[in-house]
């Protein structure tokens, strides 16, 4: 079989959820050509064949409110082979470029998030959002909570089908992370240790982390880089013990989750749907605090057992559930536990491409 995924861009090297979830599911379906069609980031586009298929991207004249402007991917799409279009949304050039060039080829579509910043366009874009999903098969989501509580979903359970976010539980593993180099980080960081991993944006809660690091003792580390890096830097200035790194690569990442007492999901926004971070912290035995934003975020853990929920925007919330999770050691302990036991269960990268595969199956076969 033969899948083409469409969506904004590539990891490597956008490292974006969106970007890592398509790269998992390329990995865990090595009997499947997976090709991507994404932006280049720039005005030249290129084509190349990596170990699971094709990548082509496509030429832009730049972005705006974080869309490709690409005026290439209709001819693209038109151009490409493929047993089955995944479109990966929201993604205007991609849902553009399907409304114009199918040629009746089966669809599925993901729905990862509901757009934010963007929302005053949203008379403009919702024809492009509902013209897909009525062309679709199937309408993959990643939670139970997004399906029914999305604006975009709402009347289409029936046609909707959820694939929990799945992620490589061999490789996030604690077992293979070398003690030595955990402590290390730990030594540089401060103990306890609180991780938050994500792109310095808007919708991420960034600074209700830091605000909340004011009331807390221990050590913080925001692993990430974006637009809003130095307003970041600004509002930590004088906290010695909140710390700040760029992306990391995927060994360096495992090691920083793997010396974490607790990890954070502080996000204040729809556009936040799950939180794949959260899970990736979660295999690697660490509880975890998340807001509850009205999305997928606490699908991502099971309150009470392997972390906690808080109301977002309130930093006072924050700190005092972080507080929690250090205060007991014991208790810590058998919530990271039962948090890598849960993930095992629910968020395999296998199960999920097992899943898909059989979206794909129908999706041909129909």
């Amino acid at each position: 079989m033969r899948v083409l995924h469409i969506l904004k861009d590539i990891y490597p090297p956008v490292a974006a959820g969106i970007e890592t979830h398509v790269d998992t599911i390329r990995r865990s379906m090595p009997d499947v050509t997976s090709d991507l069609l994404a932006g280049a980031r720039s005005m030249r586009g290129s084509t190349r064949t990596g170990p699971f298929g094709s990548e082509t991207r496509v030429g832009e004249l730049g972005r705006l409110l974080s869309v490709p402007l690409a005026p290439g991917f209709p001819v693209q799409l038109a151009r490409l082979p493929a047993d089955v279009v995944h479109l990966h949304m929201p993604n205007p050039p991609g849902e553009a470029a399907v409304l114009t060039s199918l040629r009746g080829r089966p669809l599925v579509v993901s729905y990862h998030a509901d757009i934010g910043r963007q929302a005053p366009l949203l008379p403009l874009y919702r024809p492009l959002i509902r013209h897909c999903m009525n062309r679709a098969s199937t309408i993959v989501v990643g939670s139970e909570r997004f399906l029914e509580t999305s604006p975009q979903l709402a009347g289409r359970a029936g046609k909707a089908e959820v694939v929990p976010y799945g992620i490589d539980v061999e490789w996030f593993d604690p077992q293979h992370v070398d003690p030595a180099e955990r402590e290390a980080v730990r030594r540089r960081y401060g103990t306890p240790l609180i991780v938050a991993v994500g792109r310095l944006v808007y919708y991420k809660g960034f600074e209700h982390l830091i605000d909340a690091a004011r009331d807390l003792d221990a050590g913080v580390l925001i692993v990430g880089e974006g637009k809003l890096e130095s307003e970041l830097h600004e509002r930590a200035a004088g906290m010695s013990h909140v710390n700040f790194t760029s992306r990391l690569s995927e060994t360096e990442l495992r090691t920083v989750l793997a010396a974490a007492d607790c990890f954070v999901l502080p996000s204040t926004g729809r556009t936040e749907s799950f939180g794949l971070a959260t899970i990736e912290a979660q295999a690697m035995g660490v509880p975890a605090v998340v807001t509850d934003i009205g999305t997928g975020t606490i699908d991502a853990i099971e309150d009470g057992a392997t972390g906690l929920v808080v109301p977002p925007a309130d930093h006072r919330a924050l700190a005092s559930a972080i507080r929690t999770v250090l205060a007991d050691e014991v208790r810590r302990q058998e919530m990271a536990a039962a948090a890598r036991r849960r993930v095992i269960e629910r968020h395999s990268a296998k199960v999920m491409a097992e899943r898909l595969l059989s979206v794909y199956r129908r999706a041909t076969e129909a």
